[in-house]
């Protein structure tokens, strides 16, 4: 029984570059894809085409109705083997890319040109573009037909229409005008002519979604390049189902649940009144602290399930420390307002915001440290409490931290063996420990001595996985620390996330809310946790 509950049968076949999908439920029979129409270039917005295309030849290795094996060859020696599947109403791409030259290749994009027209009932049509009113794409998570609003029409070849994601450079993209709106998801299809099936397309990675002028539309799978040796997968999908967009959707997610994460626009949620539920998040005091204000945060995600030890299911954990009071630069210093680690896990991990004990143990310390020994020993406590009360993975706990909670990070999550020893891998944004002595202030002088105790610091991590985020760029802080393995880095650039400040949550650059909202720098985030398996077997 296939979708919408009617019964059909979807075979392939490929002959001299066109995939031919066969359907006897569509009332176009047949759907034609160009594949492949062209590997790219990066930098192509504004150029000649001829100069973006890098050269091919596709062949056939084996072929039955419901698989095929295609190997293209580029030019520069790149070879990408396309495992072609199916299904009952889909058809599943898997793409190995492999540059087996000892050269890096250039080889960014590829285009394969899904033909519509007989399936929108507009290939015998007068007006070659009639074909736009039923199809489209999603923009503010809504799905928009064609034109949609901000049509553009200028650029070095029209007419078409081009839309760029945010991790996706704008001058990278096919020369044809490009949409000023960013697609919400990375669907793009249209609707049968009967009315009654629909037709999308997705690719993870992708590098834009283009209506083009030979009644067609794209997905276009993004390669981004290969270095010498470098091996790189790829996935993509074509649907063929009833007509429900919210069906649509929820296979689209099902399938690409990592481009989700990357599209997905967040609020983080506000902390409110009583016990810890999912989709929660509760300001908690411990009894040791009972008749204080001493308190931490914990969310506890849509997809916690309260019987997970019954269900034999586990859930990443993020724990995080916030930045300094500073109201001229936005930042509040209180557990209740930080969001970074919200951020990093889109909302499907367990989120806990740890307190800076004050000295006299009766409030969150706003600025600087407080009592230390009171705030390492209160983790040392709440963490494994945590860990044990709502089943996390003790293999997937990151510790993170902004401004002051970045130093924190070191100075407090591996203030010794026992603290350090909770944490499976570490992300800072804005400072670090041991790098810079804090003028106006005791902290970080002399700056040999705080060095030399930050280093002894940093040995604790042995081995585990770092990630260094700093605004601005982190070359101060790899001037300090060097590049180990075990190490990575990212340039962040607010300013360019987030346009001109003050903006409505933010009046200042020095921010730990970028990671709320889409964009290159994020996916970089996402995709350094995603290699860590935080993400595996989160239900999205």
């Amino acid at each position: 029984l296939l979708s919408g509950g009617l019964f059909g049968k979807l075979t392939i076949n490929w002959k001299e570059s066109f995939l031919k999908i066969s359907d006897d439920r569509n009332p176009g029979g047949v759907i034609e894809v160009w594949y492949l129409e062209a590997y790219c270039r990066s930098g192509s917005t504004d150029r000649e085409w001829n100069e973006t295309v890098i050269d091919h030849e596709t062949k056939l290795l084996s072929a039955t109705e419901t698989e095929i094996k295609l190997r293209c060859k580029l030019a520069d020696g790149v070879i990408i083997d396309h495992l072609i599947t199916a299904e009952e109403d889909k058809i599943s791409f898997h793409l190995v890319a492999k540059n087996p030259t000892g050269q890096k290749s250039e080889a960014h994009w590829g285009q394969p040109c899904i033909r519509v027209g007989r399936f929108t009932g507009t290939h015998n049509d007068v007006d070659k573009y009639s074909y736009l009113k039923n199809s489209f794409v999603f923009l503010d998570d809504k799905k928009s037909f064609m034109p949609t609003e901000n049509w553009a029409t200028r650029a070095r070849y029209i007419p078409g229409q081009v839309w760029c994601p945010c991790h996706v450079q704008k001058t990278d993209v096919n020369p044809r005008p490009l949409s000023i709106d960013r697609p919400s998801n990375g669907l793009i299809g249209c609707i049968s002519a009967d009315k009654k099936w629909l037709m999308a397309t997705a690719w993870d990675p992708y590098q834009e979604l283009f209506q083009g002028v030979i009644r067609c539309l794209h997905s276009d799978f993004r390669i981004g390049g290969l270095e010498a040796d470098e091996e790189k997968l790829i996935r993509g999908a074509i649907y063929i189902m009833a007509n429900d967009a919210s069906a649509l959707i929820k296979r689209y997610e099902e399938d690409f649940p990592a481009q989700v994460r990357r599209h997905r626009t967040l609020s983080d949620p506000q902390v409110v009144a009583g016990h810890p539920v999912s989709g929660k998040r509760v300001a908690i005091t411990t009894p040791d602290y009972a008749g204080t204000k001493v308190h931490h945060t914990l969310y506890l995600p849509e997809n916690w399930n309260p019987d997970w030890k019954e269900i034999k299911e586990s859930y990443p954990l993020v724990v995080e420390y916030s930045g300094n009071r500073a109201p001229s630069l936005g930042s509040s210093g209180r557990v209740e307002d930080s969001v970074l680690g919200y951020g990093l896990s889109g909302g499907k991990a367990v989120w806990l915001n740890l307190p800076f004990v004050d000295a006299k143990g009766q409030a969150n310390q706003l600025k600087w440290w407080g009592d230390e020994a009171a705030t390492v020993a209160y983790a040392k406590k709440v963490v494994p409490e945590i860990i044990a009360k709502y089943g996390i993975d003790p293999d997937r706990v990151i510790l993170c931290g902004f401004s002051r909670g970045a130093i924190a990070v070191n100075y407090i999550g591996l203030h010794d063996d026992e603290i350090a020893a909770l944490w499976s891998g570490f992300v800072t944004h804005d400072h670090y420990d041991g790098v810079t002595e804090w003028r106006g202030t005791k902290w970080g002088a002399p700056l040999p001595s705080y060095r030399e105790a930050a280093a002894e610091r940093f040995n604790r991590i042995n081995g585990r996985p770092v990630l260094i985020c700093q605004n601005g760029g982190t070359s101060e802080i790899r001037k300090v620390i060097g590049s180990p393995g075990n190490v990575s880095f990212l340039d962040v650039d607010t300013g360019a996330i987030f346009g001109t400040y003050p903006i409505e949550t933010r009046i200042h650059p020095h921010t730990d809310r970028w990671l709320l909202k889409p964009s290159d720098q994020r996916n970089k985030v996402l995709e350094w946790m995603e290699k860590l398996g935080f993400f595996q077997n989160v239900q999205e």
